[in-house]
């Protein structure tokens, strides 16, 4: 018996990632959003079929006329606003109100609206305004009909990159659940913010328990560069990081320094308040073998650099796009454009690996039941 192809729209799709993860799953995709012309040109560049259900463009600008008829609709709508980076100004505000503009489309699609559909953003969601925020959007899924399912996914347990994220799955009529207990996917805060919500549509599954660590480390994923690849710092400039270390990290290099072998970790640059309560910009070293949560480069300090120790040296480069493809779950994604826009995709994204285990264990069998049911 052959089985149902679901099909999904990608809303703030950047380059593509929610995509690659649910393609790898069995999904087919039918329309894709995005408001960001470079991102636009990158996810064309790798699938080559834009042209075909691509609309570049403001989501609030949309016409729910002009949507098809999916099993899935996705919303990876910008952190910016519920990060603390981003000033927590909230779910009303900036970028991040984009969820409404989306939340639009979904009431004036009527009838037609797809049965299920998930968000995804950064783990702030939940306490966003002490928590208001995420309220707001549940009871506001819910009023549609959806019962909604949250849980948290990090990236690390799939790809040596921290990632933490917050993920909704809403069912529209879907069964109603509200038993919980606390879990890695469900966390204590999630799960007290579910008791204390008794008016939200909760719609919970048990979730299998995701891998505990990838089995990869930051060093597999590292690109092979000769020593005199123009990337590598010049010995002044790493130097200066160095010297931006704390004496910690800084015992650290000088315990691998002269090691017959590579070391490797990972440096944010971070402005830090010192004792004396002035700020100073910090070299943060990581060396568990994991590579800090991909940013996008504003300013400068959302720049991740590979800090390589060992016989006698010290080094230091950015990340190259094709390690940030690799950290992201997608080795192979077809890098085109600048390195800075590159980075603003990959930072930007979600971990296409993730994607495709939610597909696998919490968004294929209810598609199919769908299905059997219509």
């Amino acid at each position: 018996m052959r089985t149902h192809q679901p099909t999904f729209a990608e809303f703030f799709a950047g380059i593509g990632l929610v995509r690659l993860g649910l393609e790898r799953a069995g999904w087919r995709v039918a329309f894709a959003n995005d408001i960001d012309d470079k991102k636009f040109r990158q996810y064309d560049a790798h699938f080559g079929d834009a042209h075909e259900h691509f609309r570049l463009g403001d989501v609030h600008a949309l016409d729910a006329v002009d949507m098809p008829t999916v099993d899935l609709a996705t919303a990876s709508f910008p952190c910016t606003d519920l990060s603390v980076a981003g000033g927590r100004r909230g779910l009303n505000s900036g970028e991040s109100s984009a969820f409404w503009g989306f939340h639009r489309l979904l009431v004036r699609m009527g009838d037609r609206r797809p049965r299920l559909v998930m968000l995804e953003n950064v783990v702030g969601f939940l306490t966003s305004h002490g928590g208001a925020d995420f309220a707001q959007a549940m009871r506001a899924l819910s009023d549609l009909g959806y019962s909604v399912d949250p849980f948290v996914m990090d990236a690390r347990w799939f790809v040596p990159q921290s990632r933490p994220r917050l993920f909704v799955v809403g069912e529209l009529g879907g069964p109603r659940n509200a038993d919980c207990s606390e879990s890695r996917t469900r966390p204590g805060q999630l799960t007290r913010f579910i008791r204390e919500h008794p008016e939200i549509a909760w719609g919970l599954r048990a979730l299998p328990e995701p891998p505990m660590r990838s089995s990869n480390s930051l060093r597999d994923i590292l690109d092979e560069l000769p020593a005199d690849d123009a990337a590598w710092w010049s010995p002044d400039r790493v130097a200066y990081l160095y010297g931006q270390m704390s004496a910690k990290h800084q015992s650290w290099v000088l315990q691998h320094v002269d090691r017959g072998a590579w070391s490797h970790g990972t440096v944010f640059r971070r402005v830090r308040v010192q004792a004396d309560g002035t700020k100073r910009s910090m070299g943060e070293l990581r060396v568990d073998g994991v590579a800090g949560c991909l940013r996008t480069p504003k300013g400068g300090s959302g720049r991740q650099i590979l800090f390589q120790t060992g016989y006698g040296e010290m080094r230091a480069r950015l990340l190259t796009p094709h390690e940030c493809a690799r950290l992201m779950g997608a080795d192979g994604f077809r890098v085109t454009g600048s390195l800075n826009d590159a980075l603003f995709g990959f930072g930007d994204a979600v971990c296409a690996t993730v994607i495709e285990w939610i597909a696998t264990h919490r968004l294929n069998h209810p598609a199919q039941r769908i299905h059997e049911s219509t």
